[in-house]
């Protein structure tokens, strides 16, 4: 539907999404298709066509709309005039670095903001599935550890999600938050599980005697760029989000080179566990504020 009409996302563009990201190489997790549908309260994201490039709007604070920046091939020149000739939009937000590179080369943003805390974690998914080497002996201990156990399976889950929803009840129980992502990560979870097979990705699962010992949920963000979207496991066995990590990577299309593990979220623990990984490099995410007089470069 041409901008500023609009239309719900929805699996129809699975492909029109994922193909432009991976001929662009970003990696950005709020581009995937499982984030997109399933992280709102009550707006669900929409979708526009202008000149060629996807304008994606998501719920933000306070039922706010917020807009991605504009993505597809050609002269993001073009759109970006309409946009702001017409006073469309006054900000884009989470930009990839790639693509706010391209807008800075054609539009000068009155104010570019750096949002390190919604700083994506890339790795080589073959450090990963590897563990190999000083710098991952204590997680590659916690793993033998686990495996050793003859009562643990390792499986790609292909069944009915209702055990999987228990299990995440039971966790968010024993686990109590009032933080906004608790809820943002359970709706996403009921919407996503089920249509896991339809947006390519995958479910692994461990099990001890035969009961859930912990899950992660893996879906693509390019053709070789693929996302945890959730991860939970019993706390009380001790490594079990090592096995949960080395499993997922282990598990995964071999087609998949770099394994996105989301934010840190501006929390120092959880920086340093992702830090602790040794990540390859981060997709930085900039706000591009257009409110002033826009100077478009020759």
């Amino acid at each position: 539907m041409k901008f500023p009409s609009k239309e719900l996302l929805s699996l129809d563009h699975i492909e029109i999404i994922r193909n432009i990201l991976s001929r662009q190489a970003v990696n950005a997790s709020d581009f995937a298709i499982y984030n997109l549908l399933g992280w709102y309260i009550d707006e669900p994201p929409t979708i526009s066509e202008l000149d060629g490039f996807y304008i994606i709007s998501v719920e933000g604070p306070e039922k706010t709309a917020i807009f991605f920046p504009p993505i597809g091939e050609g002269d993001i020149s073009v759109p970006l005039k309409k946009l702001t000739s017409e006073n469309f939009l006054h900000a884009f937000h989470f930009v990839p670095k790639k693509i706010c590179d391209q807008i800075s080369l054609v539009i000068k943003p009155s104010q570019i903001i750096e949002q390190r805390n919604d700083f994506d974690y890339l790795y080589l998914r073959t450090d990963l599935s590897e563990l190999a080497g000083r710098r991952f002996h204590q997680k590659k201990n916690f793993v033998n550890r686990l495996m050793q156990d003859e009562r643990l399976k390792i499986q790609i889950f292909q069944d009915n999600v209702s055990p999987l929803f228990a299990y995440l009840e039971k966790w968010y129980a024993e686990n109590p938050s009032e933080d906004i992502t608790f809820r943002l990560e359970y709706l996403a979870a009921k919407r996503m599980l089920p249509l896991i097979d339809k947006i390519g990705g995958r479910i692994i699962v461990v099990t001890i005697s035969g009961q859930i010992a912990g899950f992660s949920v893996a879906s693509p963000v390019n053709d070789e760029c693929w996302v945890i979207n959730l991860e939970k496991g019993d706390r009380a066995i001790k490594g079990i989000y090592q096995l949960l990590n080395w499993a997922t990577a282990n598990n995964l299309p071999d087609s998949v080179r770099i394994i996105n593990r989301e934010t840190d979220l501006g929390i120092e623990g959880l920086r340093t566990s992702k830090m602790s990984y040794h990540p390859i490099g981060f997709e930085e995410k900039y706000t591009l504020n257009l409110e002033a007089q826009h100077v478009f470069y020759q």
